[in-house]
């Protein structure tokens, strides 16, 4: 009998009873990653704060995916921020890549490219909160892109320049504008780029062959001069000369050159220097030197001047703001200013001017009024309402004991110098320029809209015959004021009349003030000695972004050259510029 052949096919493999058990035995492990859907967990991780999602991130693939969900940091963003967008901002200049914040490099999708990257914008608004920031001096910036005849053709150092001059700075996205008031045959306008050397162009004058200055600057903040291209935005810039003249520039990133649209030269009795400069086309808004306000109509081919306004209640120092209004098709105009209090102190005060095409002037309670220097035509920007607001109201005749607690709660609060005034038609903040009393004062709590007299020792007493301030409002603190302009429809006498309302005192600086900048609910503070403060306007929190710069004895190491006003301050949603003792420093919160 034969034997029986194997069959040619192979066998299958052999089983391994001492492995894994089989299918049928294993035994499902529940985990927090497949026993939820990701809904549910995204609900979870919605009542965790930043901290807890960064924590989160880092136990597993899944929760790094589920904790980076960007409507989760939306949320996040809203709740904690309050608006949905990065503040700061001015006019409609943006990043040159046309985003709100850029992304991180990790999280670059082509098909996502037009999502904002919300974790990215609660990062830059938390080292906005925290004082967190890269600094950059300007003065390493050399070797400078030149143009045609007008820019000039040797290398550029910033160190070179005349030491700490007062400087006029401008931010438009990416591109820095910047100039010192420092007289010379032809005024330099610096025009800075992260990606690219500075550029220079100068300024010519048509009135003087002498040594002139750049007295302002302004930059249009219409949406038609901010047209992006792969190099930035285009801007348009008007930059006024010492000698009253101002000419407006157009530059094109793409194009080297700085061509010089329109050159206007006013009349003699007109050529004050210009300290303030507001520009949204058609509109050019200028306030001179002897406080004269003058509103110019750039819509034609040439710059036509349409009214001139002045004042004998207001001075400075002071601040313009000007928005339009698209449902009117006018323009809105808040200026904040001083005003002098009884009997020899300050306060401050704002004023809101509609502007508009209409040859009527009328007036609640103006403060500006002079009839126009020249004759209106149809169609002509003019001034058609004005209304004012004074922190410091003192009321007519006879009063009973409530407005005369009121009027002694205001009396606290006057200052013997103003240091700055700014506005951004919602708050108005008030920087005293008095000098730090000698010695200590109580402190007050910085969410108290009340202040109370200090009582002094019979050895502290002042004379009868002279008046003395409290020494508790003789500090660098600033003042803030909610500034209430409601609708002229709903307006009733003693009931909606506007209005400036003390809000709070922020505390921070401990040196005099140099320059407040102020945009969007935030404030931004410079000191003398150089210390840089920002406030959220709205929560009243503060951070120190930078240190003041004083030796051992506490005085100043470098001296400034024309006292606390030779400081500059500006910022948007991104960055702080400051120009100061420590030279032309930029401060960049997106790291």
């Amino acid at each position: 009998m034969s034997k029986h052949r194997l069959s040619p096919t192979p066998l299958p493999i052999a089983k391994r009873h001492h492995g894994s058990k089989p299918f049928s035995e294993r035994r499902i492990v529940i985990t927090f990653d497949n026993a939820l859907y990701d809904e549910l967990i995204l609900l979870i991780f919605s009542f965790l704060d930043s901290r807890d999602l960064c924590a989160v991130e880092a136990i597993n693939r899944n929760c790094s995916r589920l904790a980076g969900d960007n409507h989760l940091w939306r949320a996040l963003f809203v709740r904690e921020f309050g608006k949905a967008r990065l503040r700061g901002g001015r006019g409609y200049y943006g990043r040159a890549d046309g985003r709100i914040a850029k992304r991180l490099p990790s999280r670059i999708s082509p098909l996502e490219d037009d999502v904002l990257d919300w974790k990215w914008m609660y990062r830059i608004s938390s080292n906005w909160r925290n004082g967190r920031c890269a600094i950059e001096n300007f003065r390493e910036c050399e070797n400078s892109r030149v143009d045609s005849s007008s820019l000039s053709r040797v290398p550029i150092s910033l160190e070179h320049l005349p030491p700490r001059p007062r400087w006029f700075v401008l931010l438009a996205g990416t591109l820095t504008i910047f100039a010192a008031s420092e007289c010379s045959q032809r005024p330099i306008i610096f025009l800075r780029n992260r990606s690219d050397p500075p550029m220079t162009f100068k300024c010519k004058s048509q009135l003087s062959n002498g040594p002139i200055s750049i007295s302002s600057m302004a930059l249009d903040q219409s949406p038609s001069s901010s047209r992006m291209t792969s190099h930035g935005p285009t801007v348009s810039l008007a930059a006024f000369l010492s000698t009253g003249e101002f000419s407006i520039y157009d530059h094109d990133p793409s194009s080297a050159p700085v061509a010089e649209r329109r050159t206007y030269i006013p009349l003699h009795h007109h050529r004050s220097p210009v300290t303030h400069a507001a520009y949204h086309h058609p509109l050019l808004v200028t306030l001179s030197h002897a406080f004269t306000l003058m509103i110019y109509d750039l819509s034609g081919d040439t710059i036509i001047h349409t009214q001139t306004l002045s004042s004998f209640t207001s001075h400075p120092p002071t601040s313009v703001v000007l928005s339009a209004m698209p449902l009117t098709s006018s323009f809105k105009l808040v200026l904040a200013y001083a005003v002098p209090v009884y009997p020899s102190h300050w306060s401050v005060g704002a004023t809101e001017l509609i502007i508009s095409r209409s040859g009527s002037v009328s007036s609640s309670s103006a403060i500006f009024a002079d009839p126009p220097v020249t004759p209106l035509k149809p169609g002509n920007l003019v001034v058609s309402r004005t209304r004012s607001a004074r922190a410091f109201d003192v009321p007519q005749g006879w009063i009973d004991e409530q407005k005369l607690q009121q009027m002694r709660v205001q009396w606290c609060r006057k200052v013997k110098r103003v240091a700055d005034t700014q506005t951004d038609g919602k708050w108005v903040v008030l920087a005293s320029g008095d000098t730090p009393p000698p010695f200590s004062t109580t402190s007050r709590d910085s969410s108290s809209s009340s202040s109370q007299t200090l009582e002094t020792s019979p050895s502290t007493t002042p004379s009868p015959s002279t008046y003395v301030s409290s020494p508790s409002h003789s500090s660098a603190h600033l003042q803030l004021y909610r500034l209430h302009m409601p609708s002229p429809a709903s307006t009733r006498p003693h009931t909606h009349a506007p209005r400036l309302t003390f809000i709070r005192t922020l505390h921070g600086p401990s040196g005099p003030v140099s320059a407040l900048a102020l945009a969007d609910g935030r404030c931004v503070c410079l000191g003398v000695h150089g210390s840089i403060w920002v406030w959220d306007l709205e929560s009243g929190s503060g951070a120190e972004v930078e240190k003041s710069s004083e030796s051992a004895d506490g005085g100043v190491k470098m001296e400034t050259s024309s006292g606390p006003s030779c400081g500059t301050v500006v910022f948007d949603e991104r960055r702080i510029v400051s120009a100061g003792i420590k030279g032309i420093e930029e401060r960049r919160f997106d790291i």
